[in-house]
This record gives structure tokens, sequence and C-alpha cells, in this order.
């Protein structure tokens, strides 16, 4: 089966265990090195994982990061997690399994970021340092839709983005891409695992404490849509039901009137395509016209 960057084969045994092997067919890239970057970024995250009592990301196992082996590319081998990728619409599935899935994985990322926290500086140096390096590719001619401009409008918002009392709050892993397809479930949608770990990376909380993707805007327009609200309430009430300091951290991102322009912001700092369109966009989120209905007298 394909899947984000990699194409996975399930291995059956006859004991009963299954491991999944992930090979990096459709990483978009002609370099060697980079496509085994890519698996070498993700053992790590697994191993650093591996290494708490997070329970719902895939063992590691073993990986060989060459070409010259028998498969004739790079390729990573992990626990095989049972279950299904949730199906989630606007109209799938309804409020009660709805609000529970939502709870689950509120508890997924709040033990995420408390079993992998570390001291490593503040907030503002990461993302400036992203945006510099950025400003750098840009002139070297490597990101021809971004401008100068771009940058030091992004670098100038920053201090106005990020909220003061999580500057030095440590910094944590991110999955970077916890979607419906990434969040496995059993028959009764108890959730059991998550998979692929090719996104993720140590972030501050600010960046791993915010929305999952499927909890943030699908379009660039506000205001969310009632849904997605309606969502959004059910996994903050599940983390004002913890009190855990992390979970504090949490509310405090969510709690910010602007908060999906936060979102993207810090998105468009790591995403070249957010990049893009919150600069088209004049650094705002536009709001959806108001429809009028035409009454026939």
């Amino acid at each position: 089966m394909d899947g984000g960057e990699c194409r996975i084969f399930k291995v059956d045994f006859s004991d009963g265990e299954s491991w999944s092997v992930r090979i990096p067919i459709h990483v978009q890239s002609n370099s060697q090195d980079a496509i085994i970057s890519v698996l070498q970024g993700e053992q790590d995250v697994l191993q650093e994982i591996g290494a708490t009592d997070f329970p719902w990301a895939p063992k590691h196992y073993g990986s060989s990061f060459t070409f010259n082996n028998l498969i004739g590319y790079p390729f990573i081998v992990l626990s095989w997690i049972k279950g299904s990728p949730i199906l989630w619409t606007a109209n799938y599935p309804p409020r009660p399994v709805r609000n529970k899935i939502l709870g689950q994985v509120a508890e997924i990322q709040m033990s995420l970021i408390e079993c992998t926290k570390e001291n490593r500086g503040s907030a503002t140096a990461y993302f400036s340092r992203i945006i510099d390096n950025k400003l750098l590719r840009v002139r070297n001619g490597h990101l021809p839709f971004i401008t100068e401009q771009d940058c030091y409008d992004q670098k100038g918002l920053l201090p106005t983005v990020l909220h003061p009392e999580l500057e030095e709050t440590p910094f944590a892993i991110d999955h970077g891409d916890l979607s419906p397809l990434n969040i496995i479930v059993d028959s009764e949608h108890n959730v059991t695992g998550i998979i692929d770990w090719g996104f993720a990376s140590k972030v501050p909380v600010q960046l791993a404490g915010r929305f999952p993707r499927f909890l943030q805007l699908q379009e660039l327009v506000m205001p969310p849509s009632p849904t997605l609200q309606e969502d959004r309430k059910a996994y903050v009430a599940s983390l004002r039901s913890q009190s855990s300091q992390v979970a504090s951290w949490m509310l405090l991102i969510y709690s910010s009137d602007d908060v999906d322009f936060r979102h993207c912001f810090l998105e468009s700092i790591i995403s070249k395509g957010m990049h893009r369109s919150l600069a088209f966009l004049g650094w705002k989120l536009p709001y959806r016209e108001l429809e009028t209905v035409r009454l026939e007298i």
C-alpha cells in the first residue's frame, strides 16, 4: 500500500506477529542522501519515543540506509499497528463517537509532548533561524516563488504571533501530520496507534501543541465551518478535564481569538506552500462573504 512518501509492505509471520516495511520510493528528490535522510529522521524520532512510555507509536525493529541491499532501496521495519484509519467527514462519525475519538487524540497529543519534552532554548530563536535560512535560499534562487520581502514580513510578524508566556517552554516531538489517515482505530473506535512519523520533528511547544491537522482550517477562509467549531470544542473540553502543565500550555494556544491565523503563520515558517499562500493574502485570513437570501414576494 502507498502512503505519504513511502510504499508500505505488511509482513505476516506464522506466530501471528506482523511487521511494516516502509520504503520511501515517493520522496520527491533525485538525491540518494535526501531519500536516506527521510528514513533516518523517522528512525531517530521512533527510537526516542521508544525509550519512553508513549504507547501509540510503532516499535522500531531495524533499518537499512543503503541502496545496495536485496530490496535495492533504503527501508525501515516497524511493528504493525492493528486496525483501520478513521473515516472522518463532516457527517461521519456521529457526534458521540466523534467526541470519543477527539478525546483520545487530545490525550495522545498531550502525552507525546509530555514524554518527549526537552529544554532547547527559546521559540523566537528557533523560528527566526528557520526564516533566516529561508531568506538565504531565496537570495540564492532556490525558492523562486518566495521573495525577500516575504521573509522580512514574516519575521516582522513573528513576535505578534508567538505567545510570550510560552517563549521558554520545552521543545517536544510533533507528529507533523496528525490526520485521519494516520490515526488507526479498532472496531469500537478505540485508537490503537498513530502511523507515518516521516514528518515528525522536535519543535517548540507552540508548534507541537497546536490543533492536529484535521482540526485546522481546510481552506484559508474564516470562520471555520460549524462542524469544525464543534469538533474543536470537544477537543478543548477533553483537555480542560486534565490538570497537567502540558494541557494548560495547549489550552493557552487554543484560547487566542486569532488561533487560526497563528496556526497558519507557524505552518508558513516550515511550509513553502503556506508561506506563498499567506504572503499572497497579505498575511491575513479573508472572511467568507455572507450568503444573502432573496425572498420572493
